[in-house]
């Protein structure tokens, strides 16, 4: 069934959701908030919330379209303030956070699965979002935007003396923030799925159709 839900990814009824996924994901996209305990660079938002709605009701790899759409069109319609660094990372940390779930859909479809999966997605944003910010990222929007890591480095050593340098910086905020912010989507997403999972199941089935 899996196979047959992979195949018609790009069929009329599946590429209409996953279009409108991906304007609802646009849309929480853009309410996003930051937190005083973090660099200012560093802001929350629930978008991956669509993403998983569509890896349920079409298709594993539907959750990735969505996450990639989403950016695309952020970057096109609102513009970018962050050289488009963000977006990149933004996509890759999404991309991090449903891998678990791809995963899980694959095997088994129940509630109590997809919550622990979710689970899993939470520590592999915050692992990939560690190694990619550390290798990728901040070096790449220092460049971008012509600083010195150290000045990025800074914006974590004004909220917390012990930043020193790039890895102390991954370690007392990248981390945390990938942390804090996969709970409270994985938080939002298992209240939302409970109340509508039925729902959701029946239009998987009828997609299947």
């Amino acid at each position: 069934m899996e196979n047959q839900a992979n195949q018609k990814l790009f069929s009329t009824q599946n590429l209409v959701k996953t279009a409108l996924l991906s304007a609802v994901a646009l849309i929480l996209f853009q309410f996003k908030f930051k937190l005083p305990i973090f660099p200012s660079f560093l802001s929350i938002d629930v978008s991956d919330m669509a993403c998983i709605v569509g890896m349920i009701t079409i298709c594993p790899a539907a959750g990735f379209v969505i996450a990639i759409l989403k950016n695309l069109l952020d970057a096109l319609i609102f513009g970018s303030t962050t050289g488009y660094v963000g977006e990149f990372s933004n996509m890759i940390i999404s991309s991090a956070y449903i891998l678990p779930l791809a995963i899980c859909l694959k095997h088994r479809r129940d509630l109590k699965s997809i919550c622990i999966a979710a689970g899993l997605g939470v520590i592999s944003m915050a692992i990939v979002g560690a190694f990619t910010n550390y290798f990728i990222m901040v070096p790449l929007y220092a460049r971008v935007f012509g600083m010195e890591v150290s000045q990025i480095v800074g914006m974590g050593t004004a909220i917390y003396s012990g930043i020193t340098d790039l890895f102390t910086l991954i370690i007392f905020s990248i981390i945390p923030f990938n942390l804090f912010k996969g709970t409270i989507v994985a938080t939002v997403s298992i209240t939302f799925l409970k109340s509508v999972y039925p729902a959701l199941k029946l239009l998987r089935t009828k997609s299947l159709g």
